[in-house]
């Protein structure tokens, strides 16, 4: 089976085109909020570069959260709206799953994280089960403090939490990631979306939706003024 992978829940997003045999071609698409004017023609670049057709496309696999409103909105309207027009399987993968895949397992365990802003952080902590990250947490909204508190000594720490409180996430207990692999890459979207349907997931088009994880700021100043 062919997948398309979109990843698009932070600044730099991208596309990719992925099969049993690995990666067939990706896009990495212009850094900022402009996913919305460059993913469609991004897609149809790799569909062209690849050899084949979108007809010849079996699913699409979408970084679902959490992360960017603007960039997971974006994302998830695209892959829903392909799959429904072309009749494919969809499926969401965890944004920060996506991101564990760029530690190499000789580590024991990581934690991968996104600044949720306000004092707060996303962050879900992983262990290496010999083959792949296993999610042991699920997804966290902490403070910095207490997420450090939940991450094991050793642990490799990465994403854009750790670079917006370094004094309480990248601390001497933990192994702080290069920057780069800050970044979700749209090929470890696909192949977590393989895995995924080959267990069965997927779902309509229609029932994929982002995964926002809390409010926005506008959202919680309304709450707080009351009716």
């Amino acid at each position: 089976m062919i997948v398309l992978g979109i990843e698009t829940s932070g600044p730099i997003g991208s596309v990719a085109l992925c099969s049993e045999d690995g990666v067939m071609a990706e896009h990495t698409l212009p850094e900022g909020a402009r996913h919305a004017r460059d993913v469609v023609p991004a897609i149809d670049r790799i569909v062209t570069e690849a050899g084949i057709k979108r007809t010849d496309v079996g699913a699409v696999a979408v970084s679902q959260g959490p992360g960017s409103f603007t960039g997971l909105r974006i994302g998830v309207a695209c892959a829903k709206t392909l799959a429904h027009a072309l009749g494919w399987r969809a499926v969401g993968v965890p944004s920060l799953e996506v991101l564990a895949q760029n530690v190499p397992g000789e580590a024991a365990a990581c934690c991968a994280t996104r600044d949720a802003r306000r004092e707060r952080v996303y962050g879900t902590v992983f262990e290496w089960d010999g083959d792949d990250w296993r999610d042991t947490t699920d997804v966290l909204l902490l403070a910095p403090d207490e997420l450090a508190r939940r991450i094991p000594d050793g642990a490799v720490v990465l994403g854009s939490g750790v670079r917006a409180y370094p004094d309480v996430l990248g601390a001497q207990r933990f192994h702080v990631a290069r920057r780069r692999w800050d970044i979700g890459r749209a090929e470890a979207v696909a192949g977590l979306g393989l895995t995924r349907l080959r267990e069965g997931a997927g779902s309509s088009p229609l029932e994929l939706v982002p995964l926002y994880y809390r409010v926005t700021e506008a959202e919680e100043k309304l709450r707080a003024a009351g009716p």
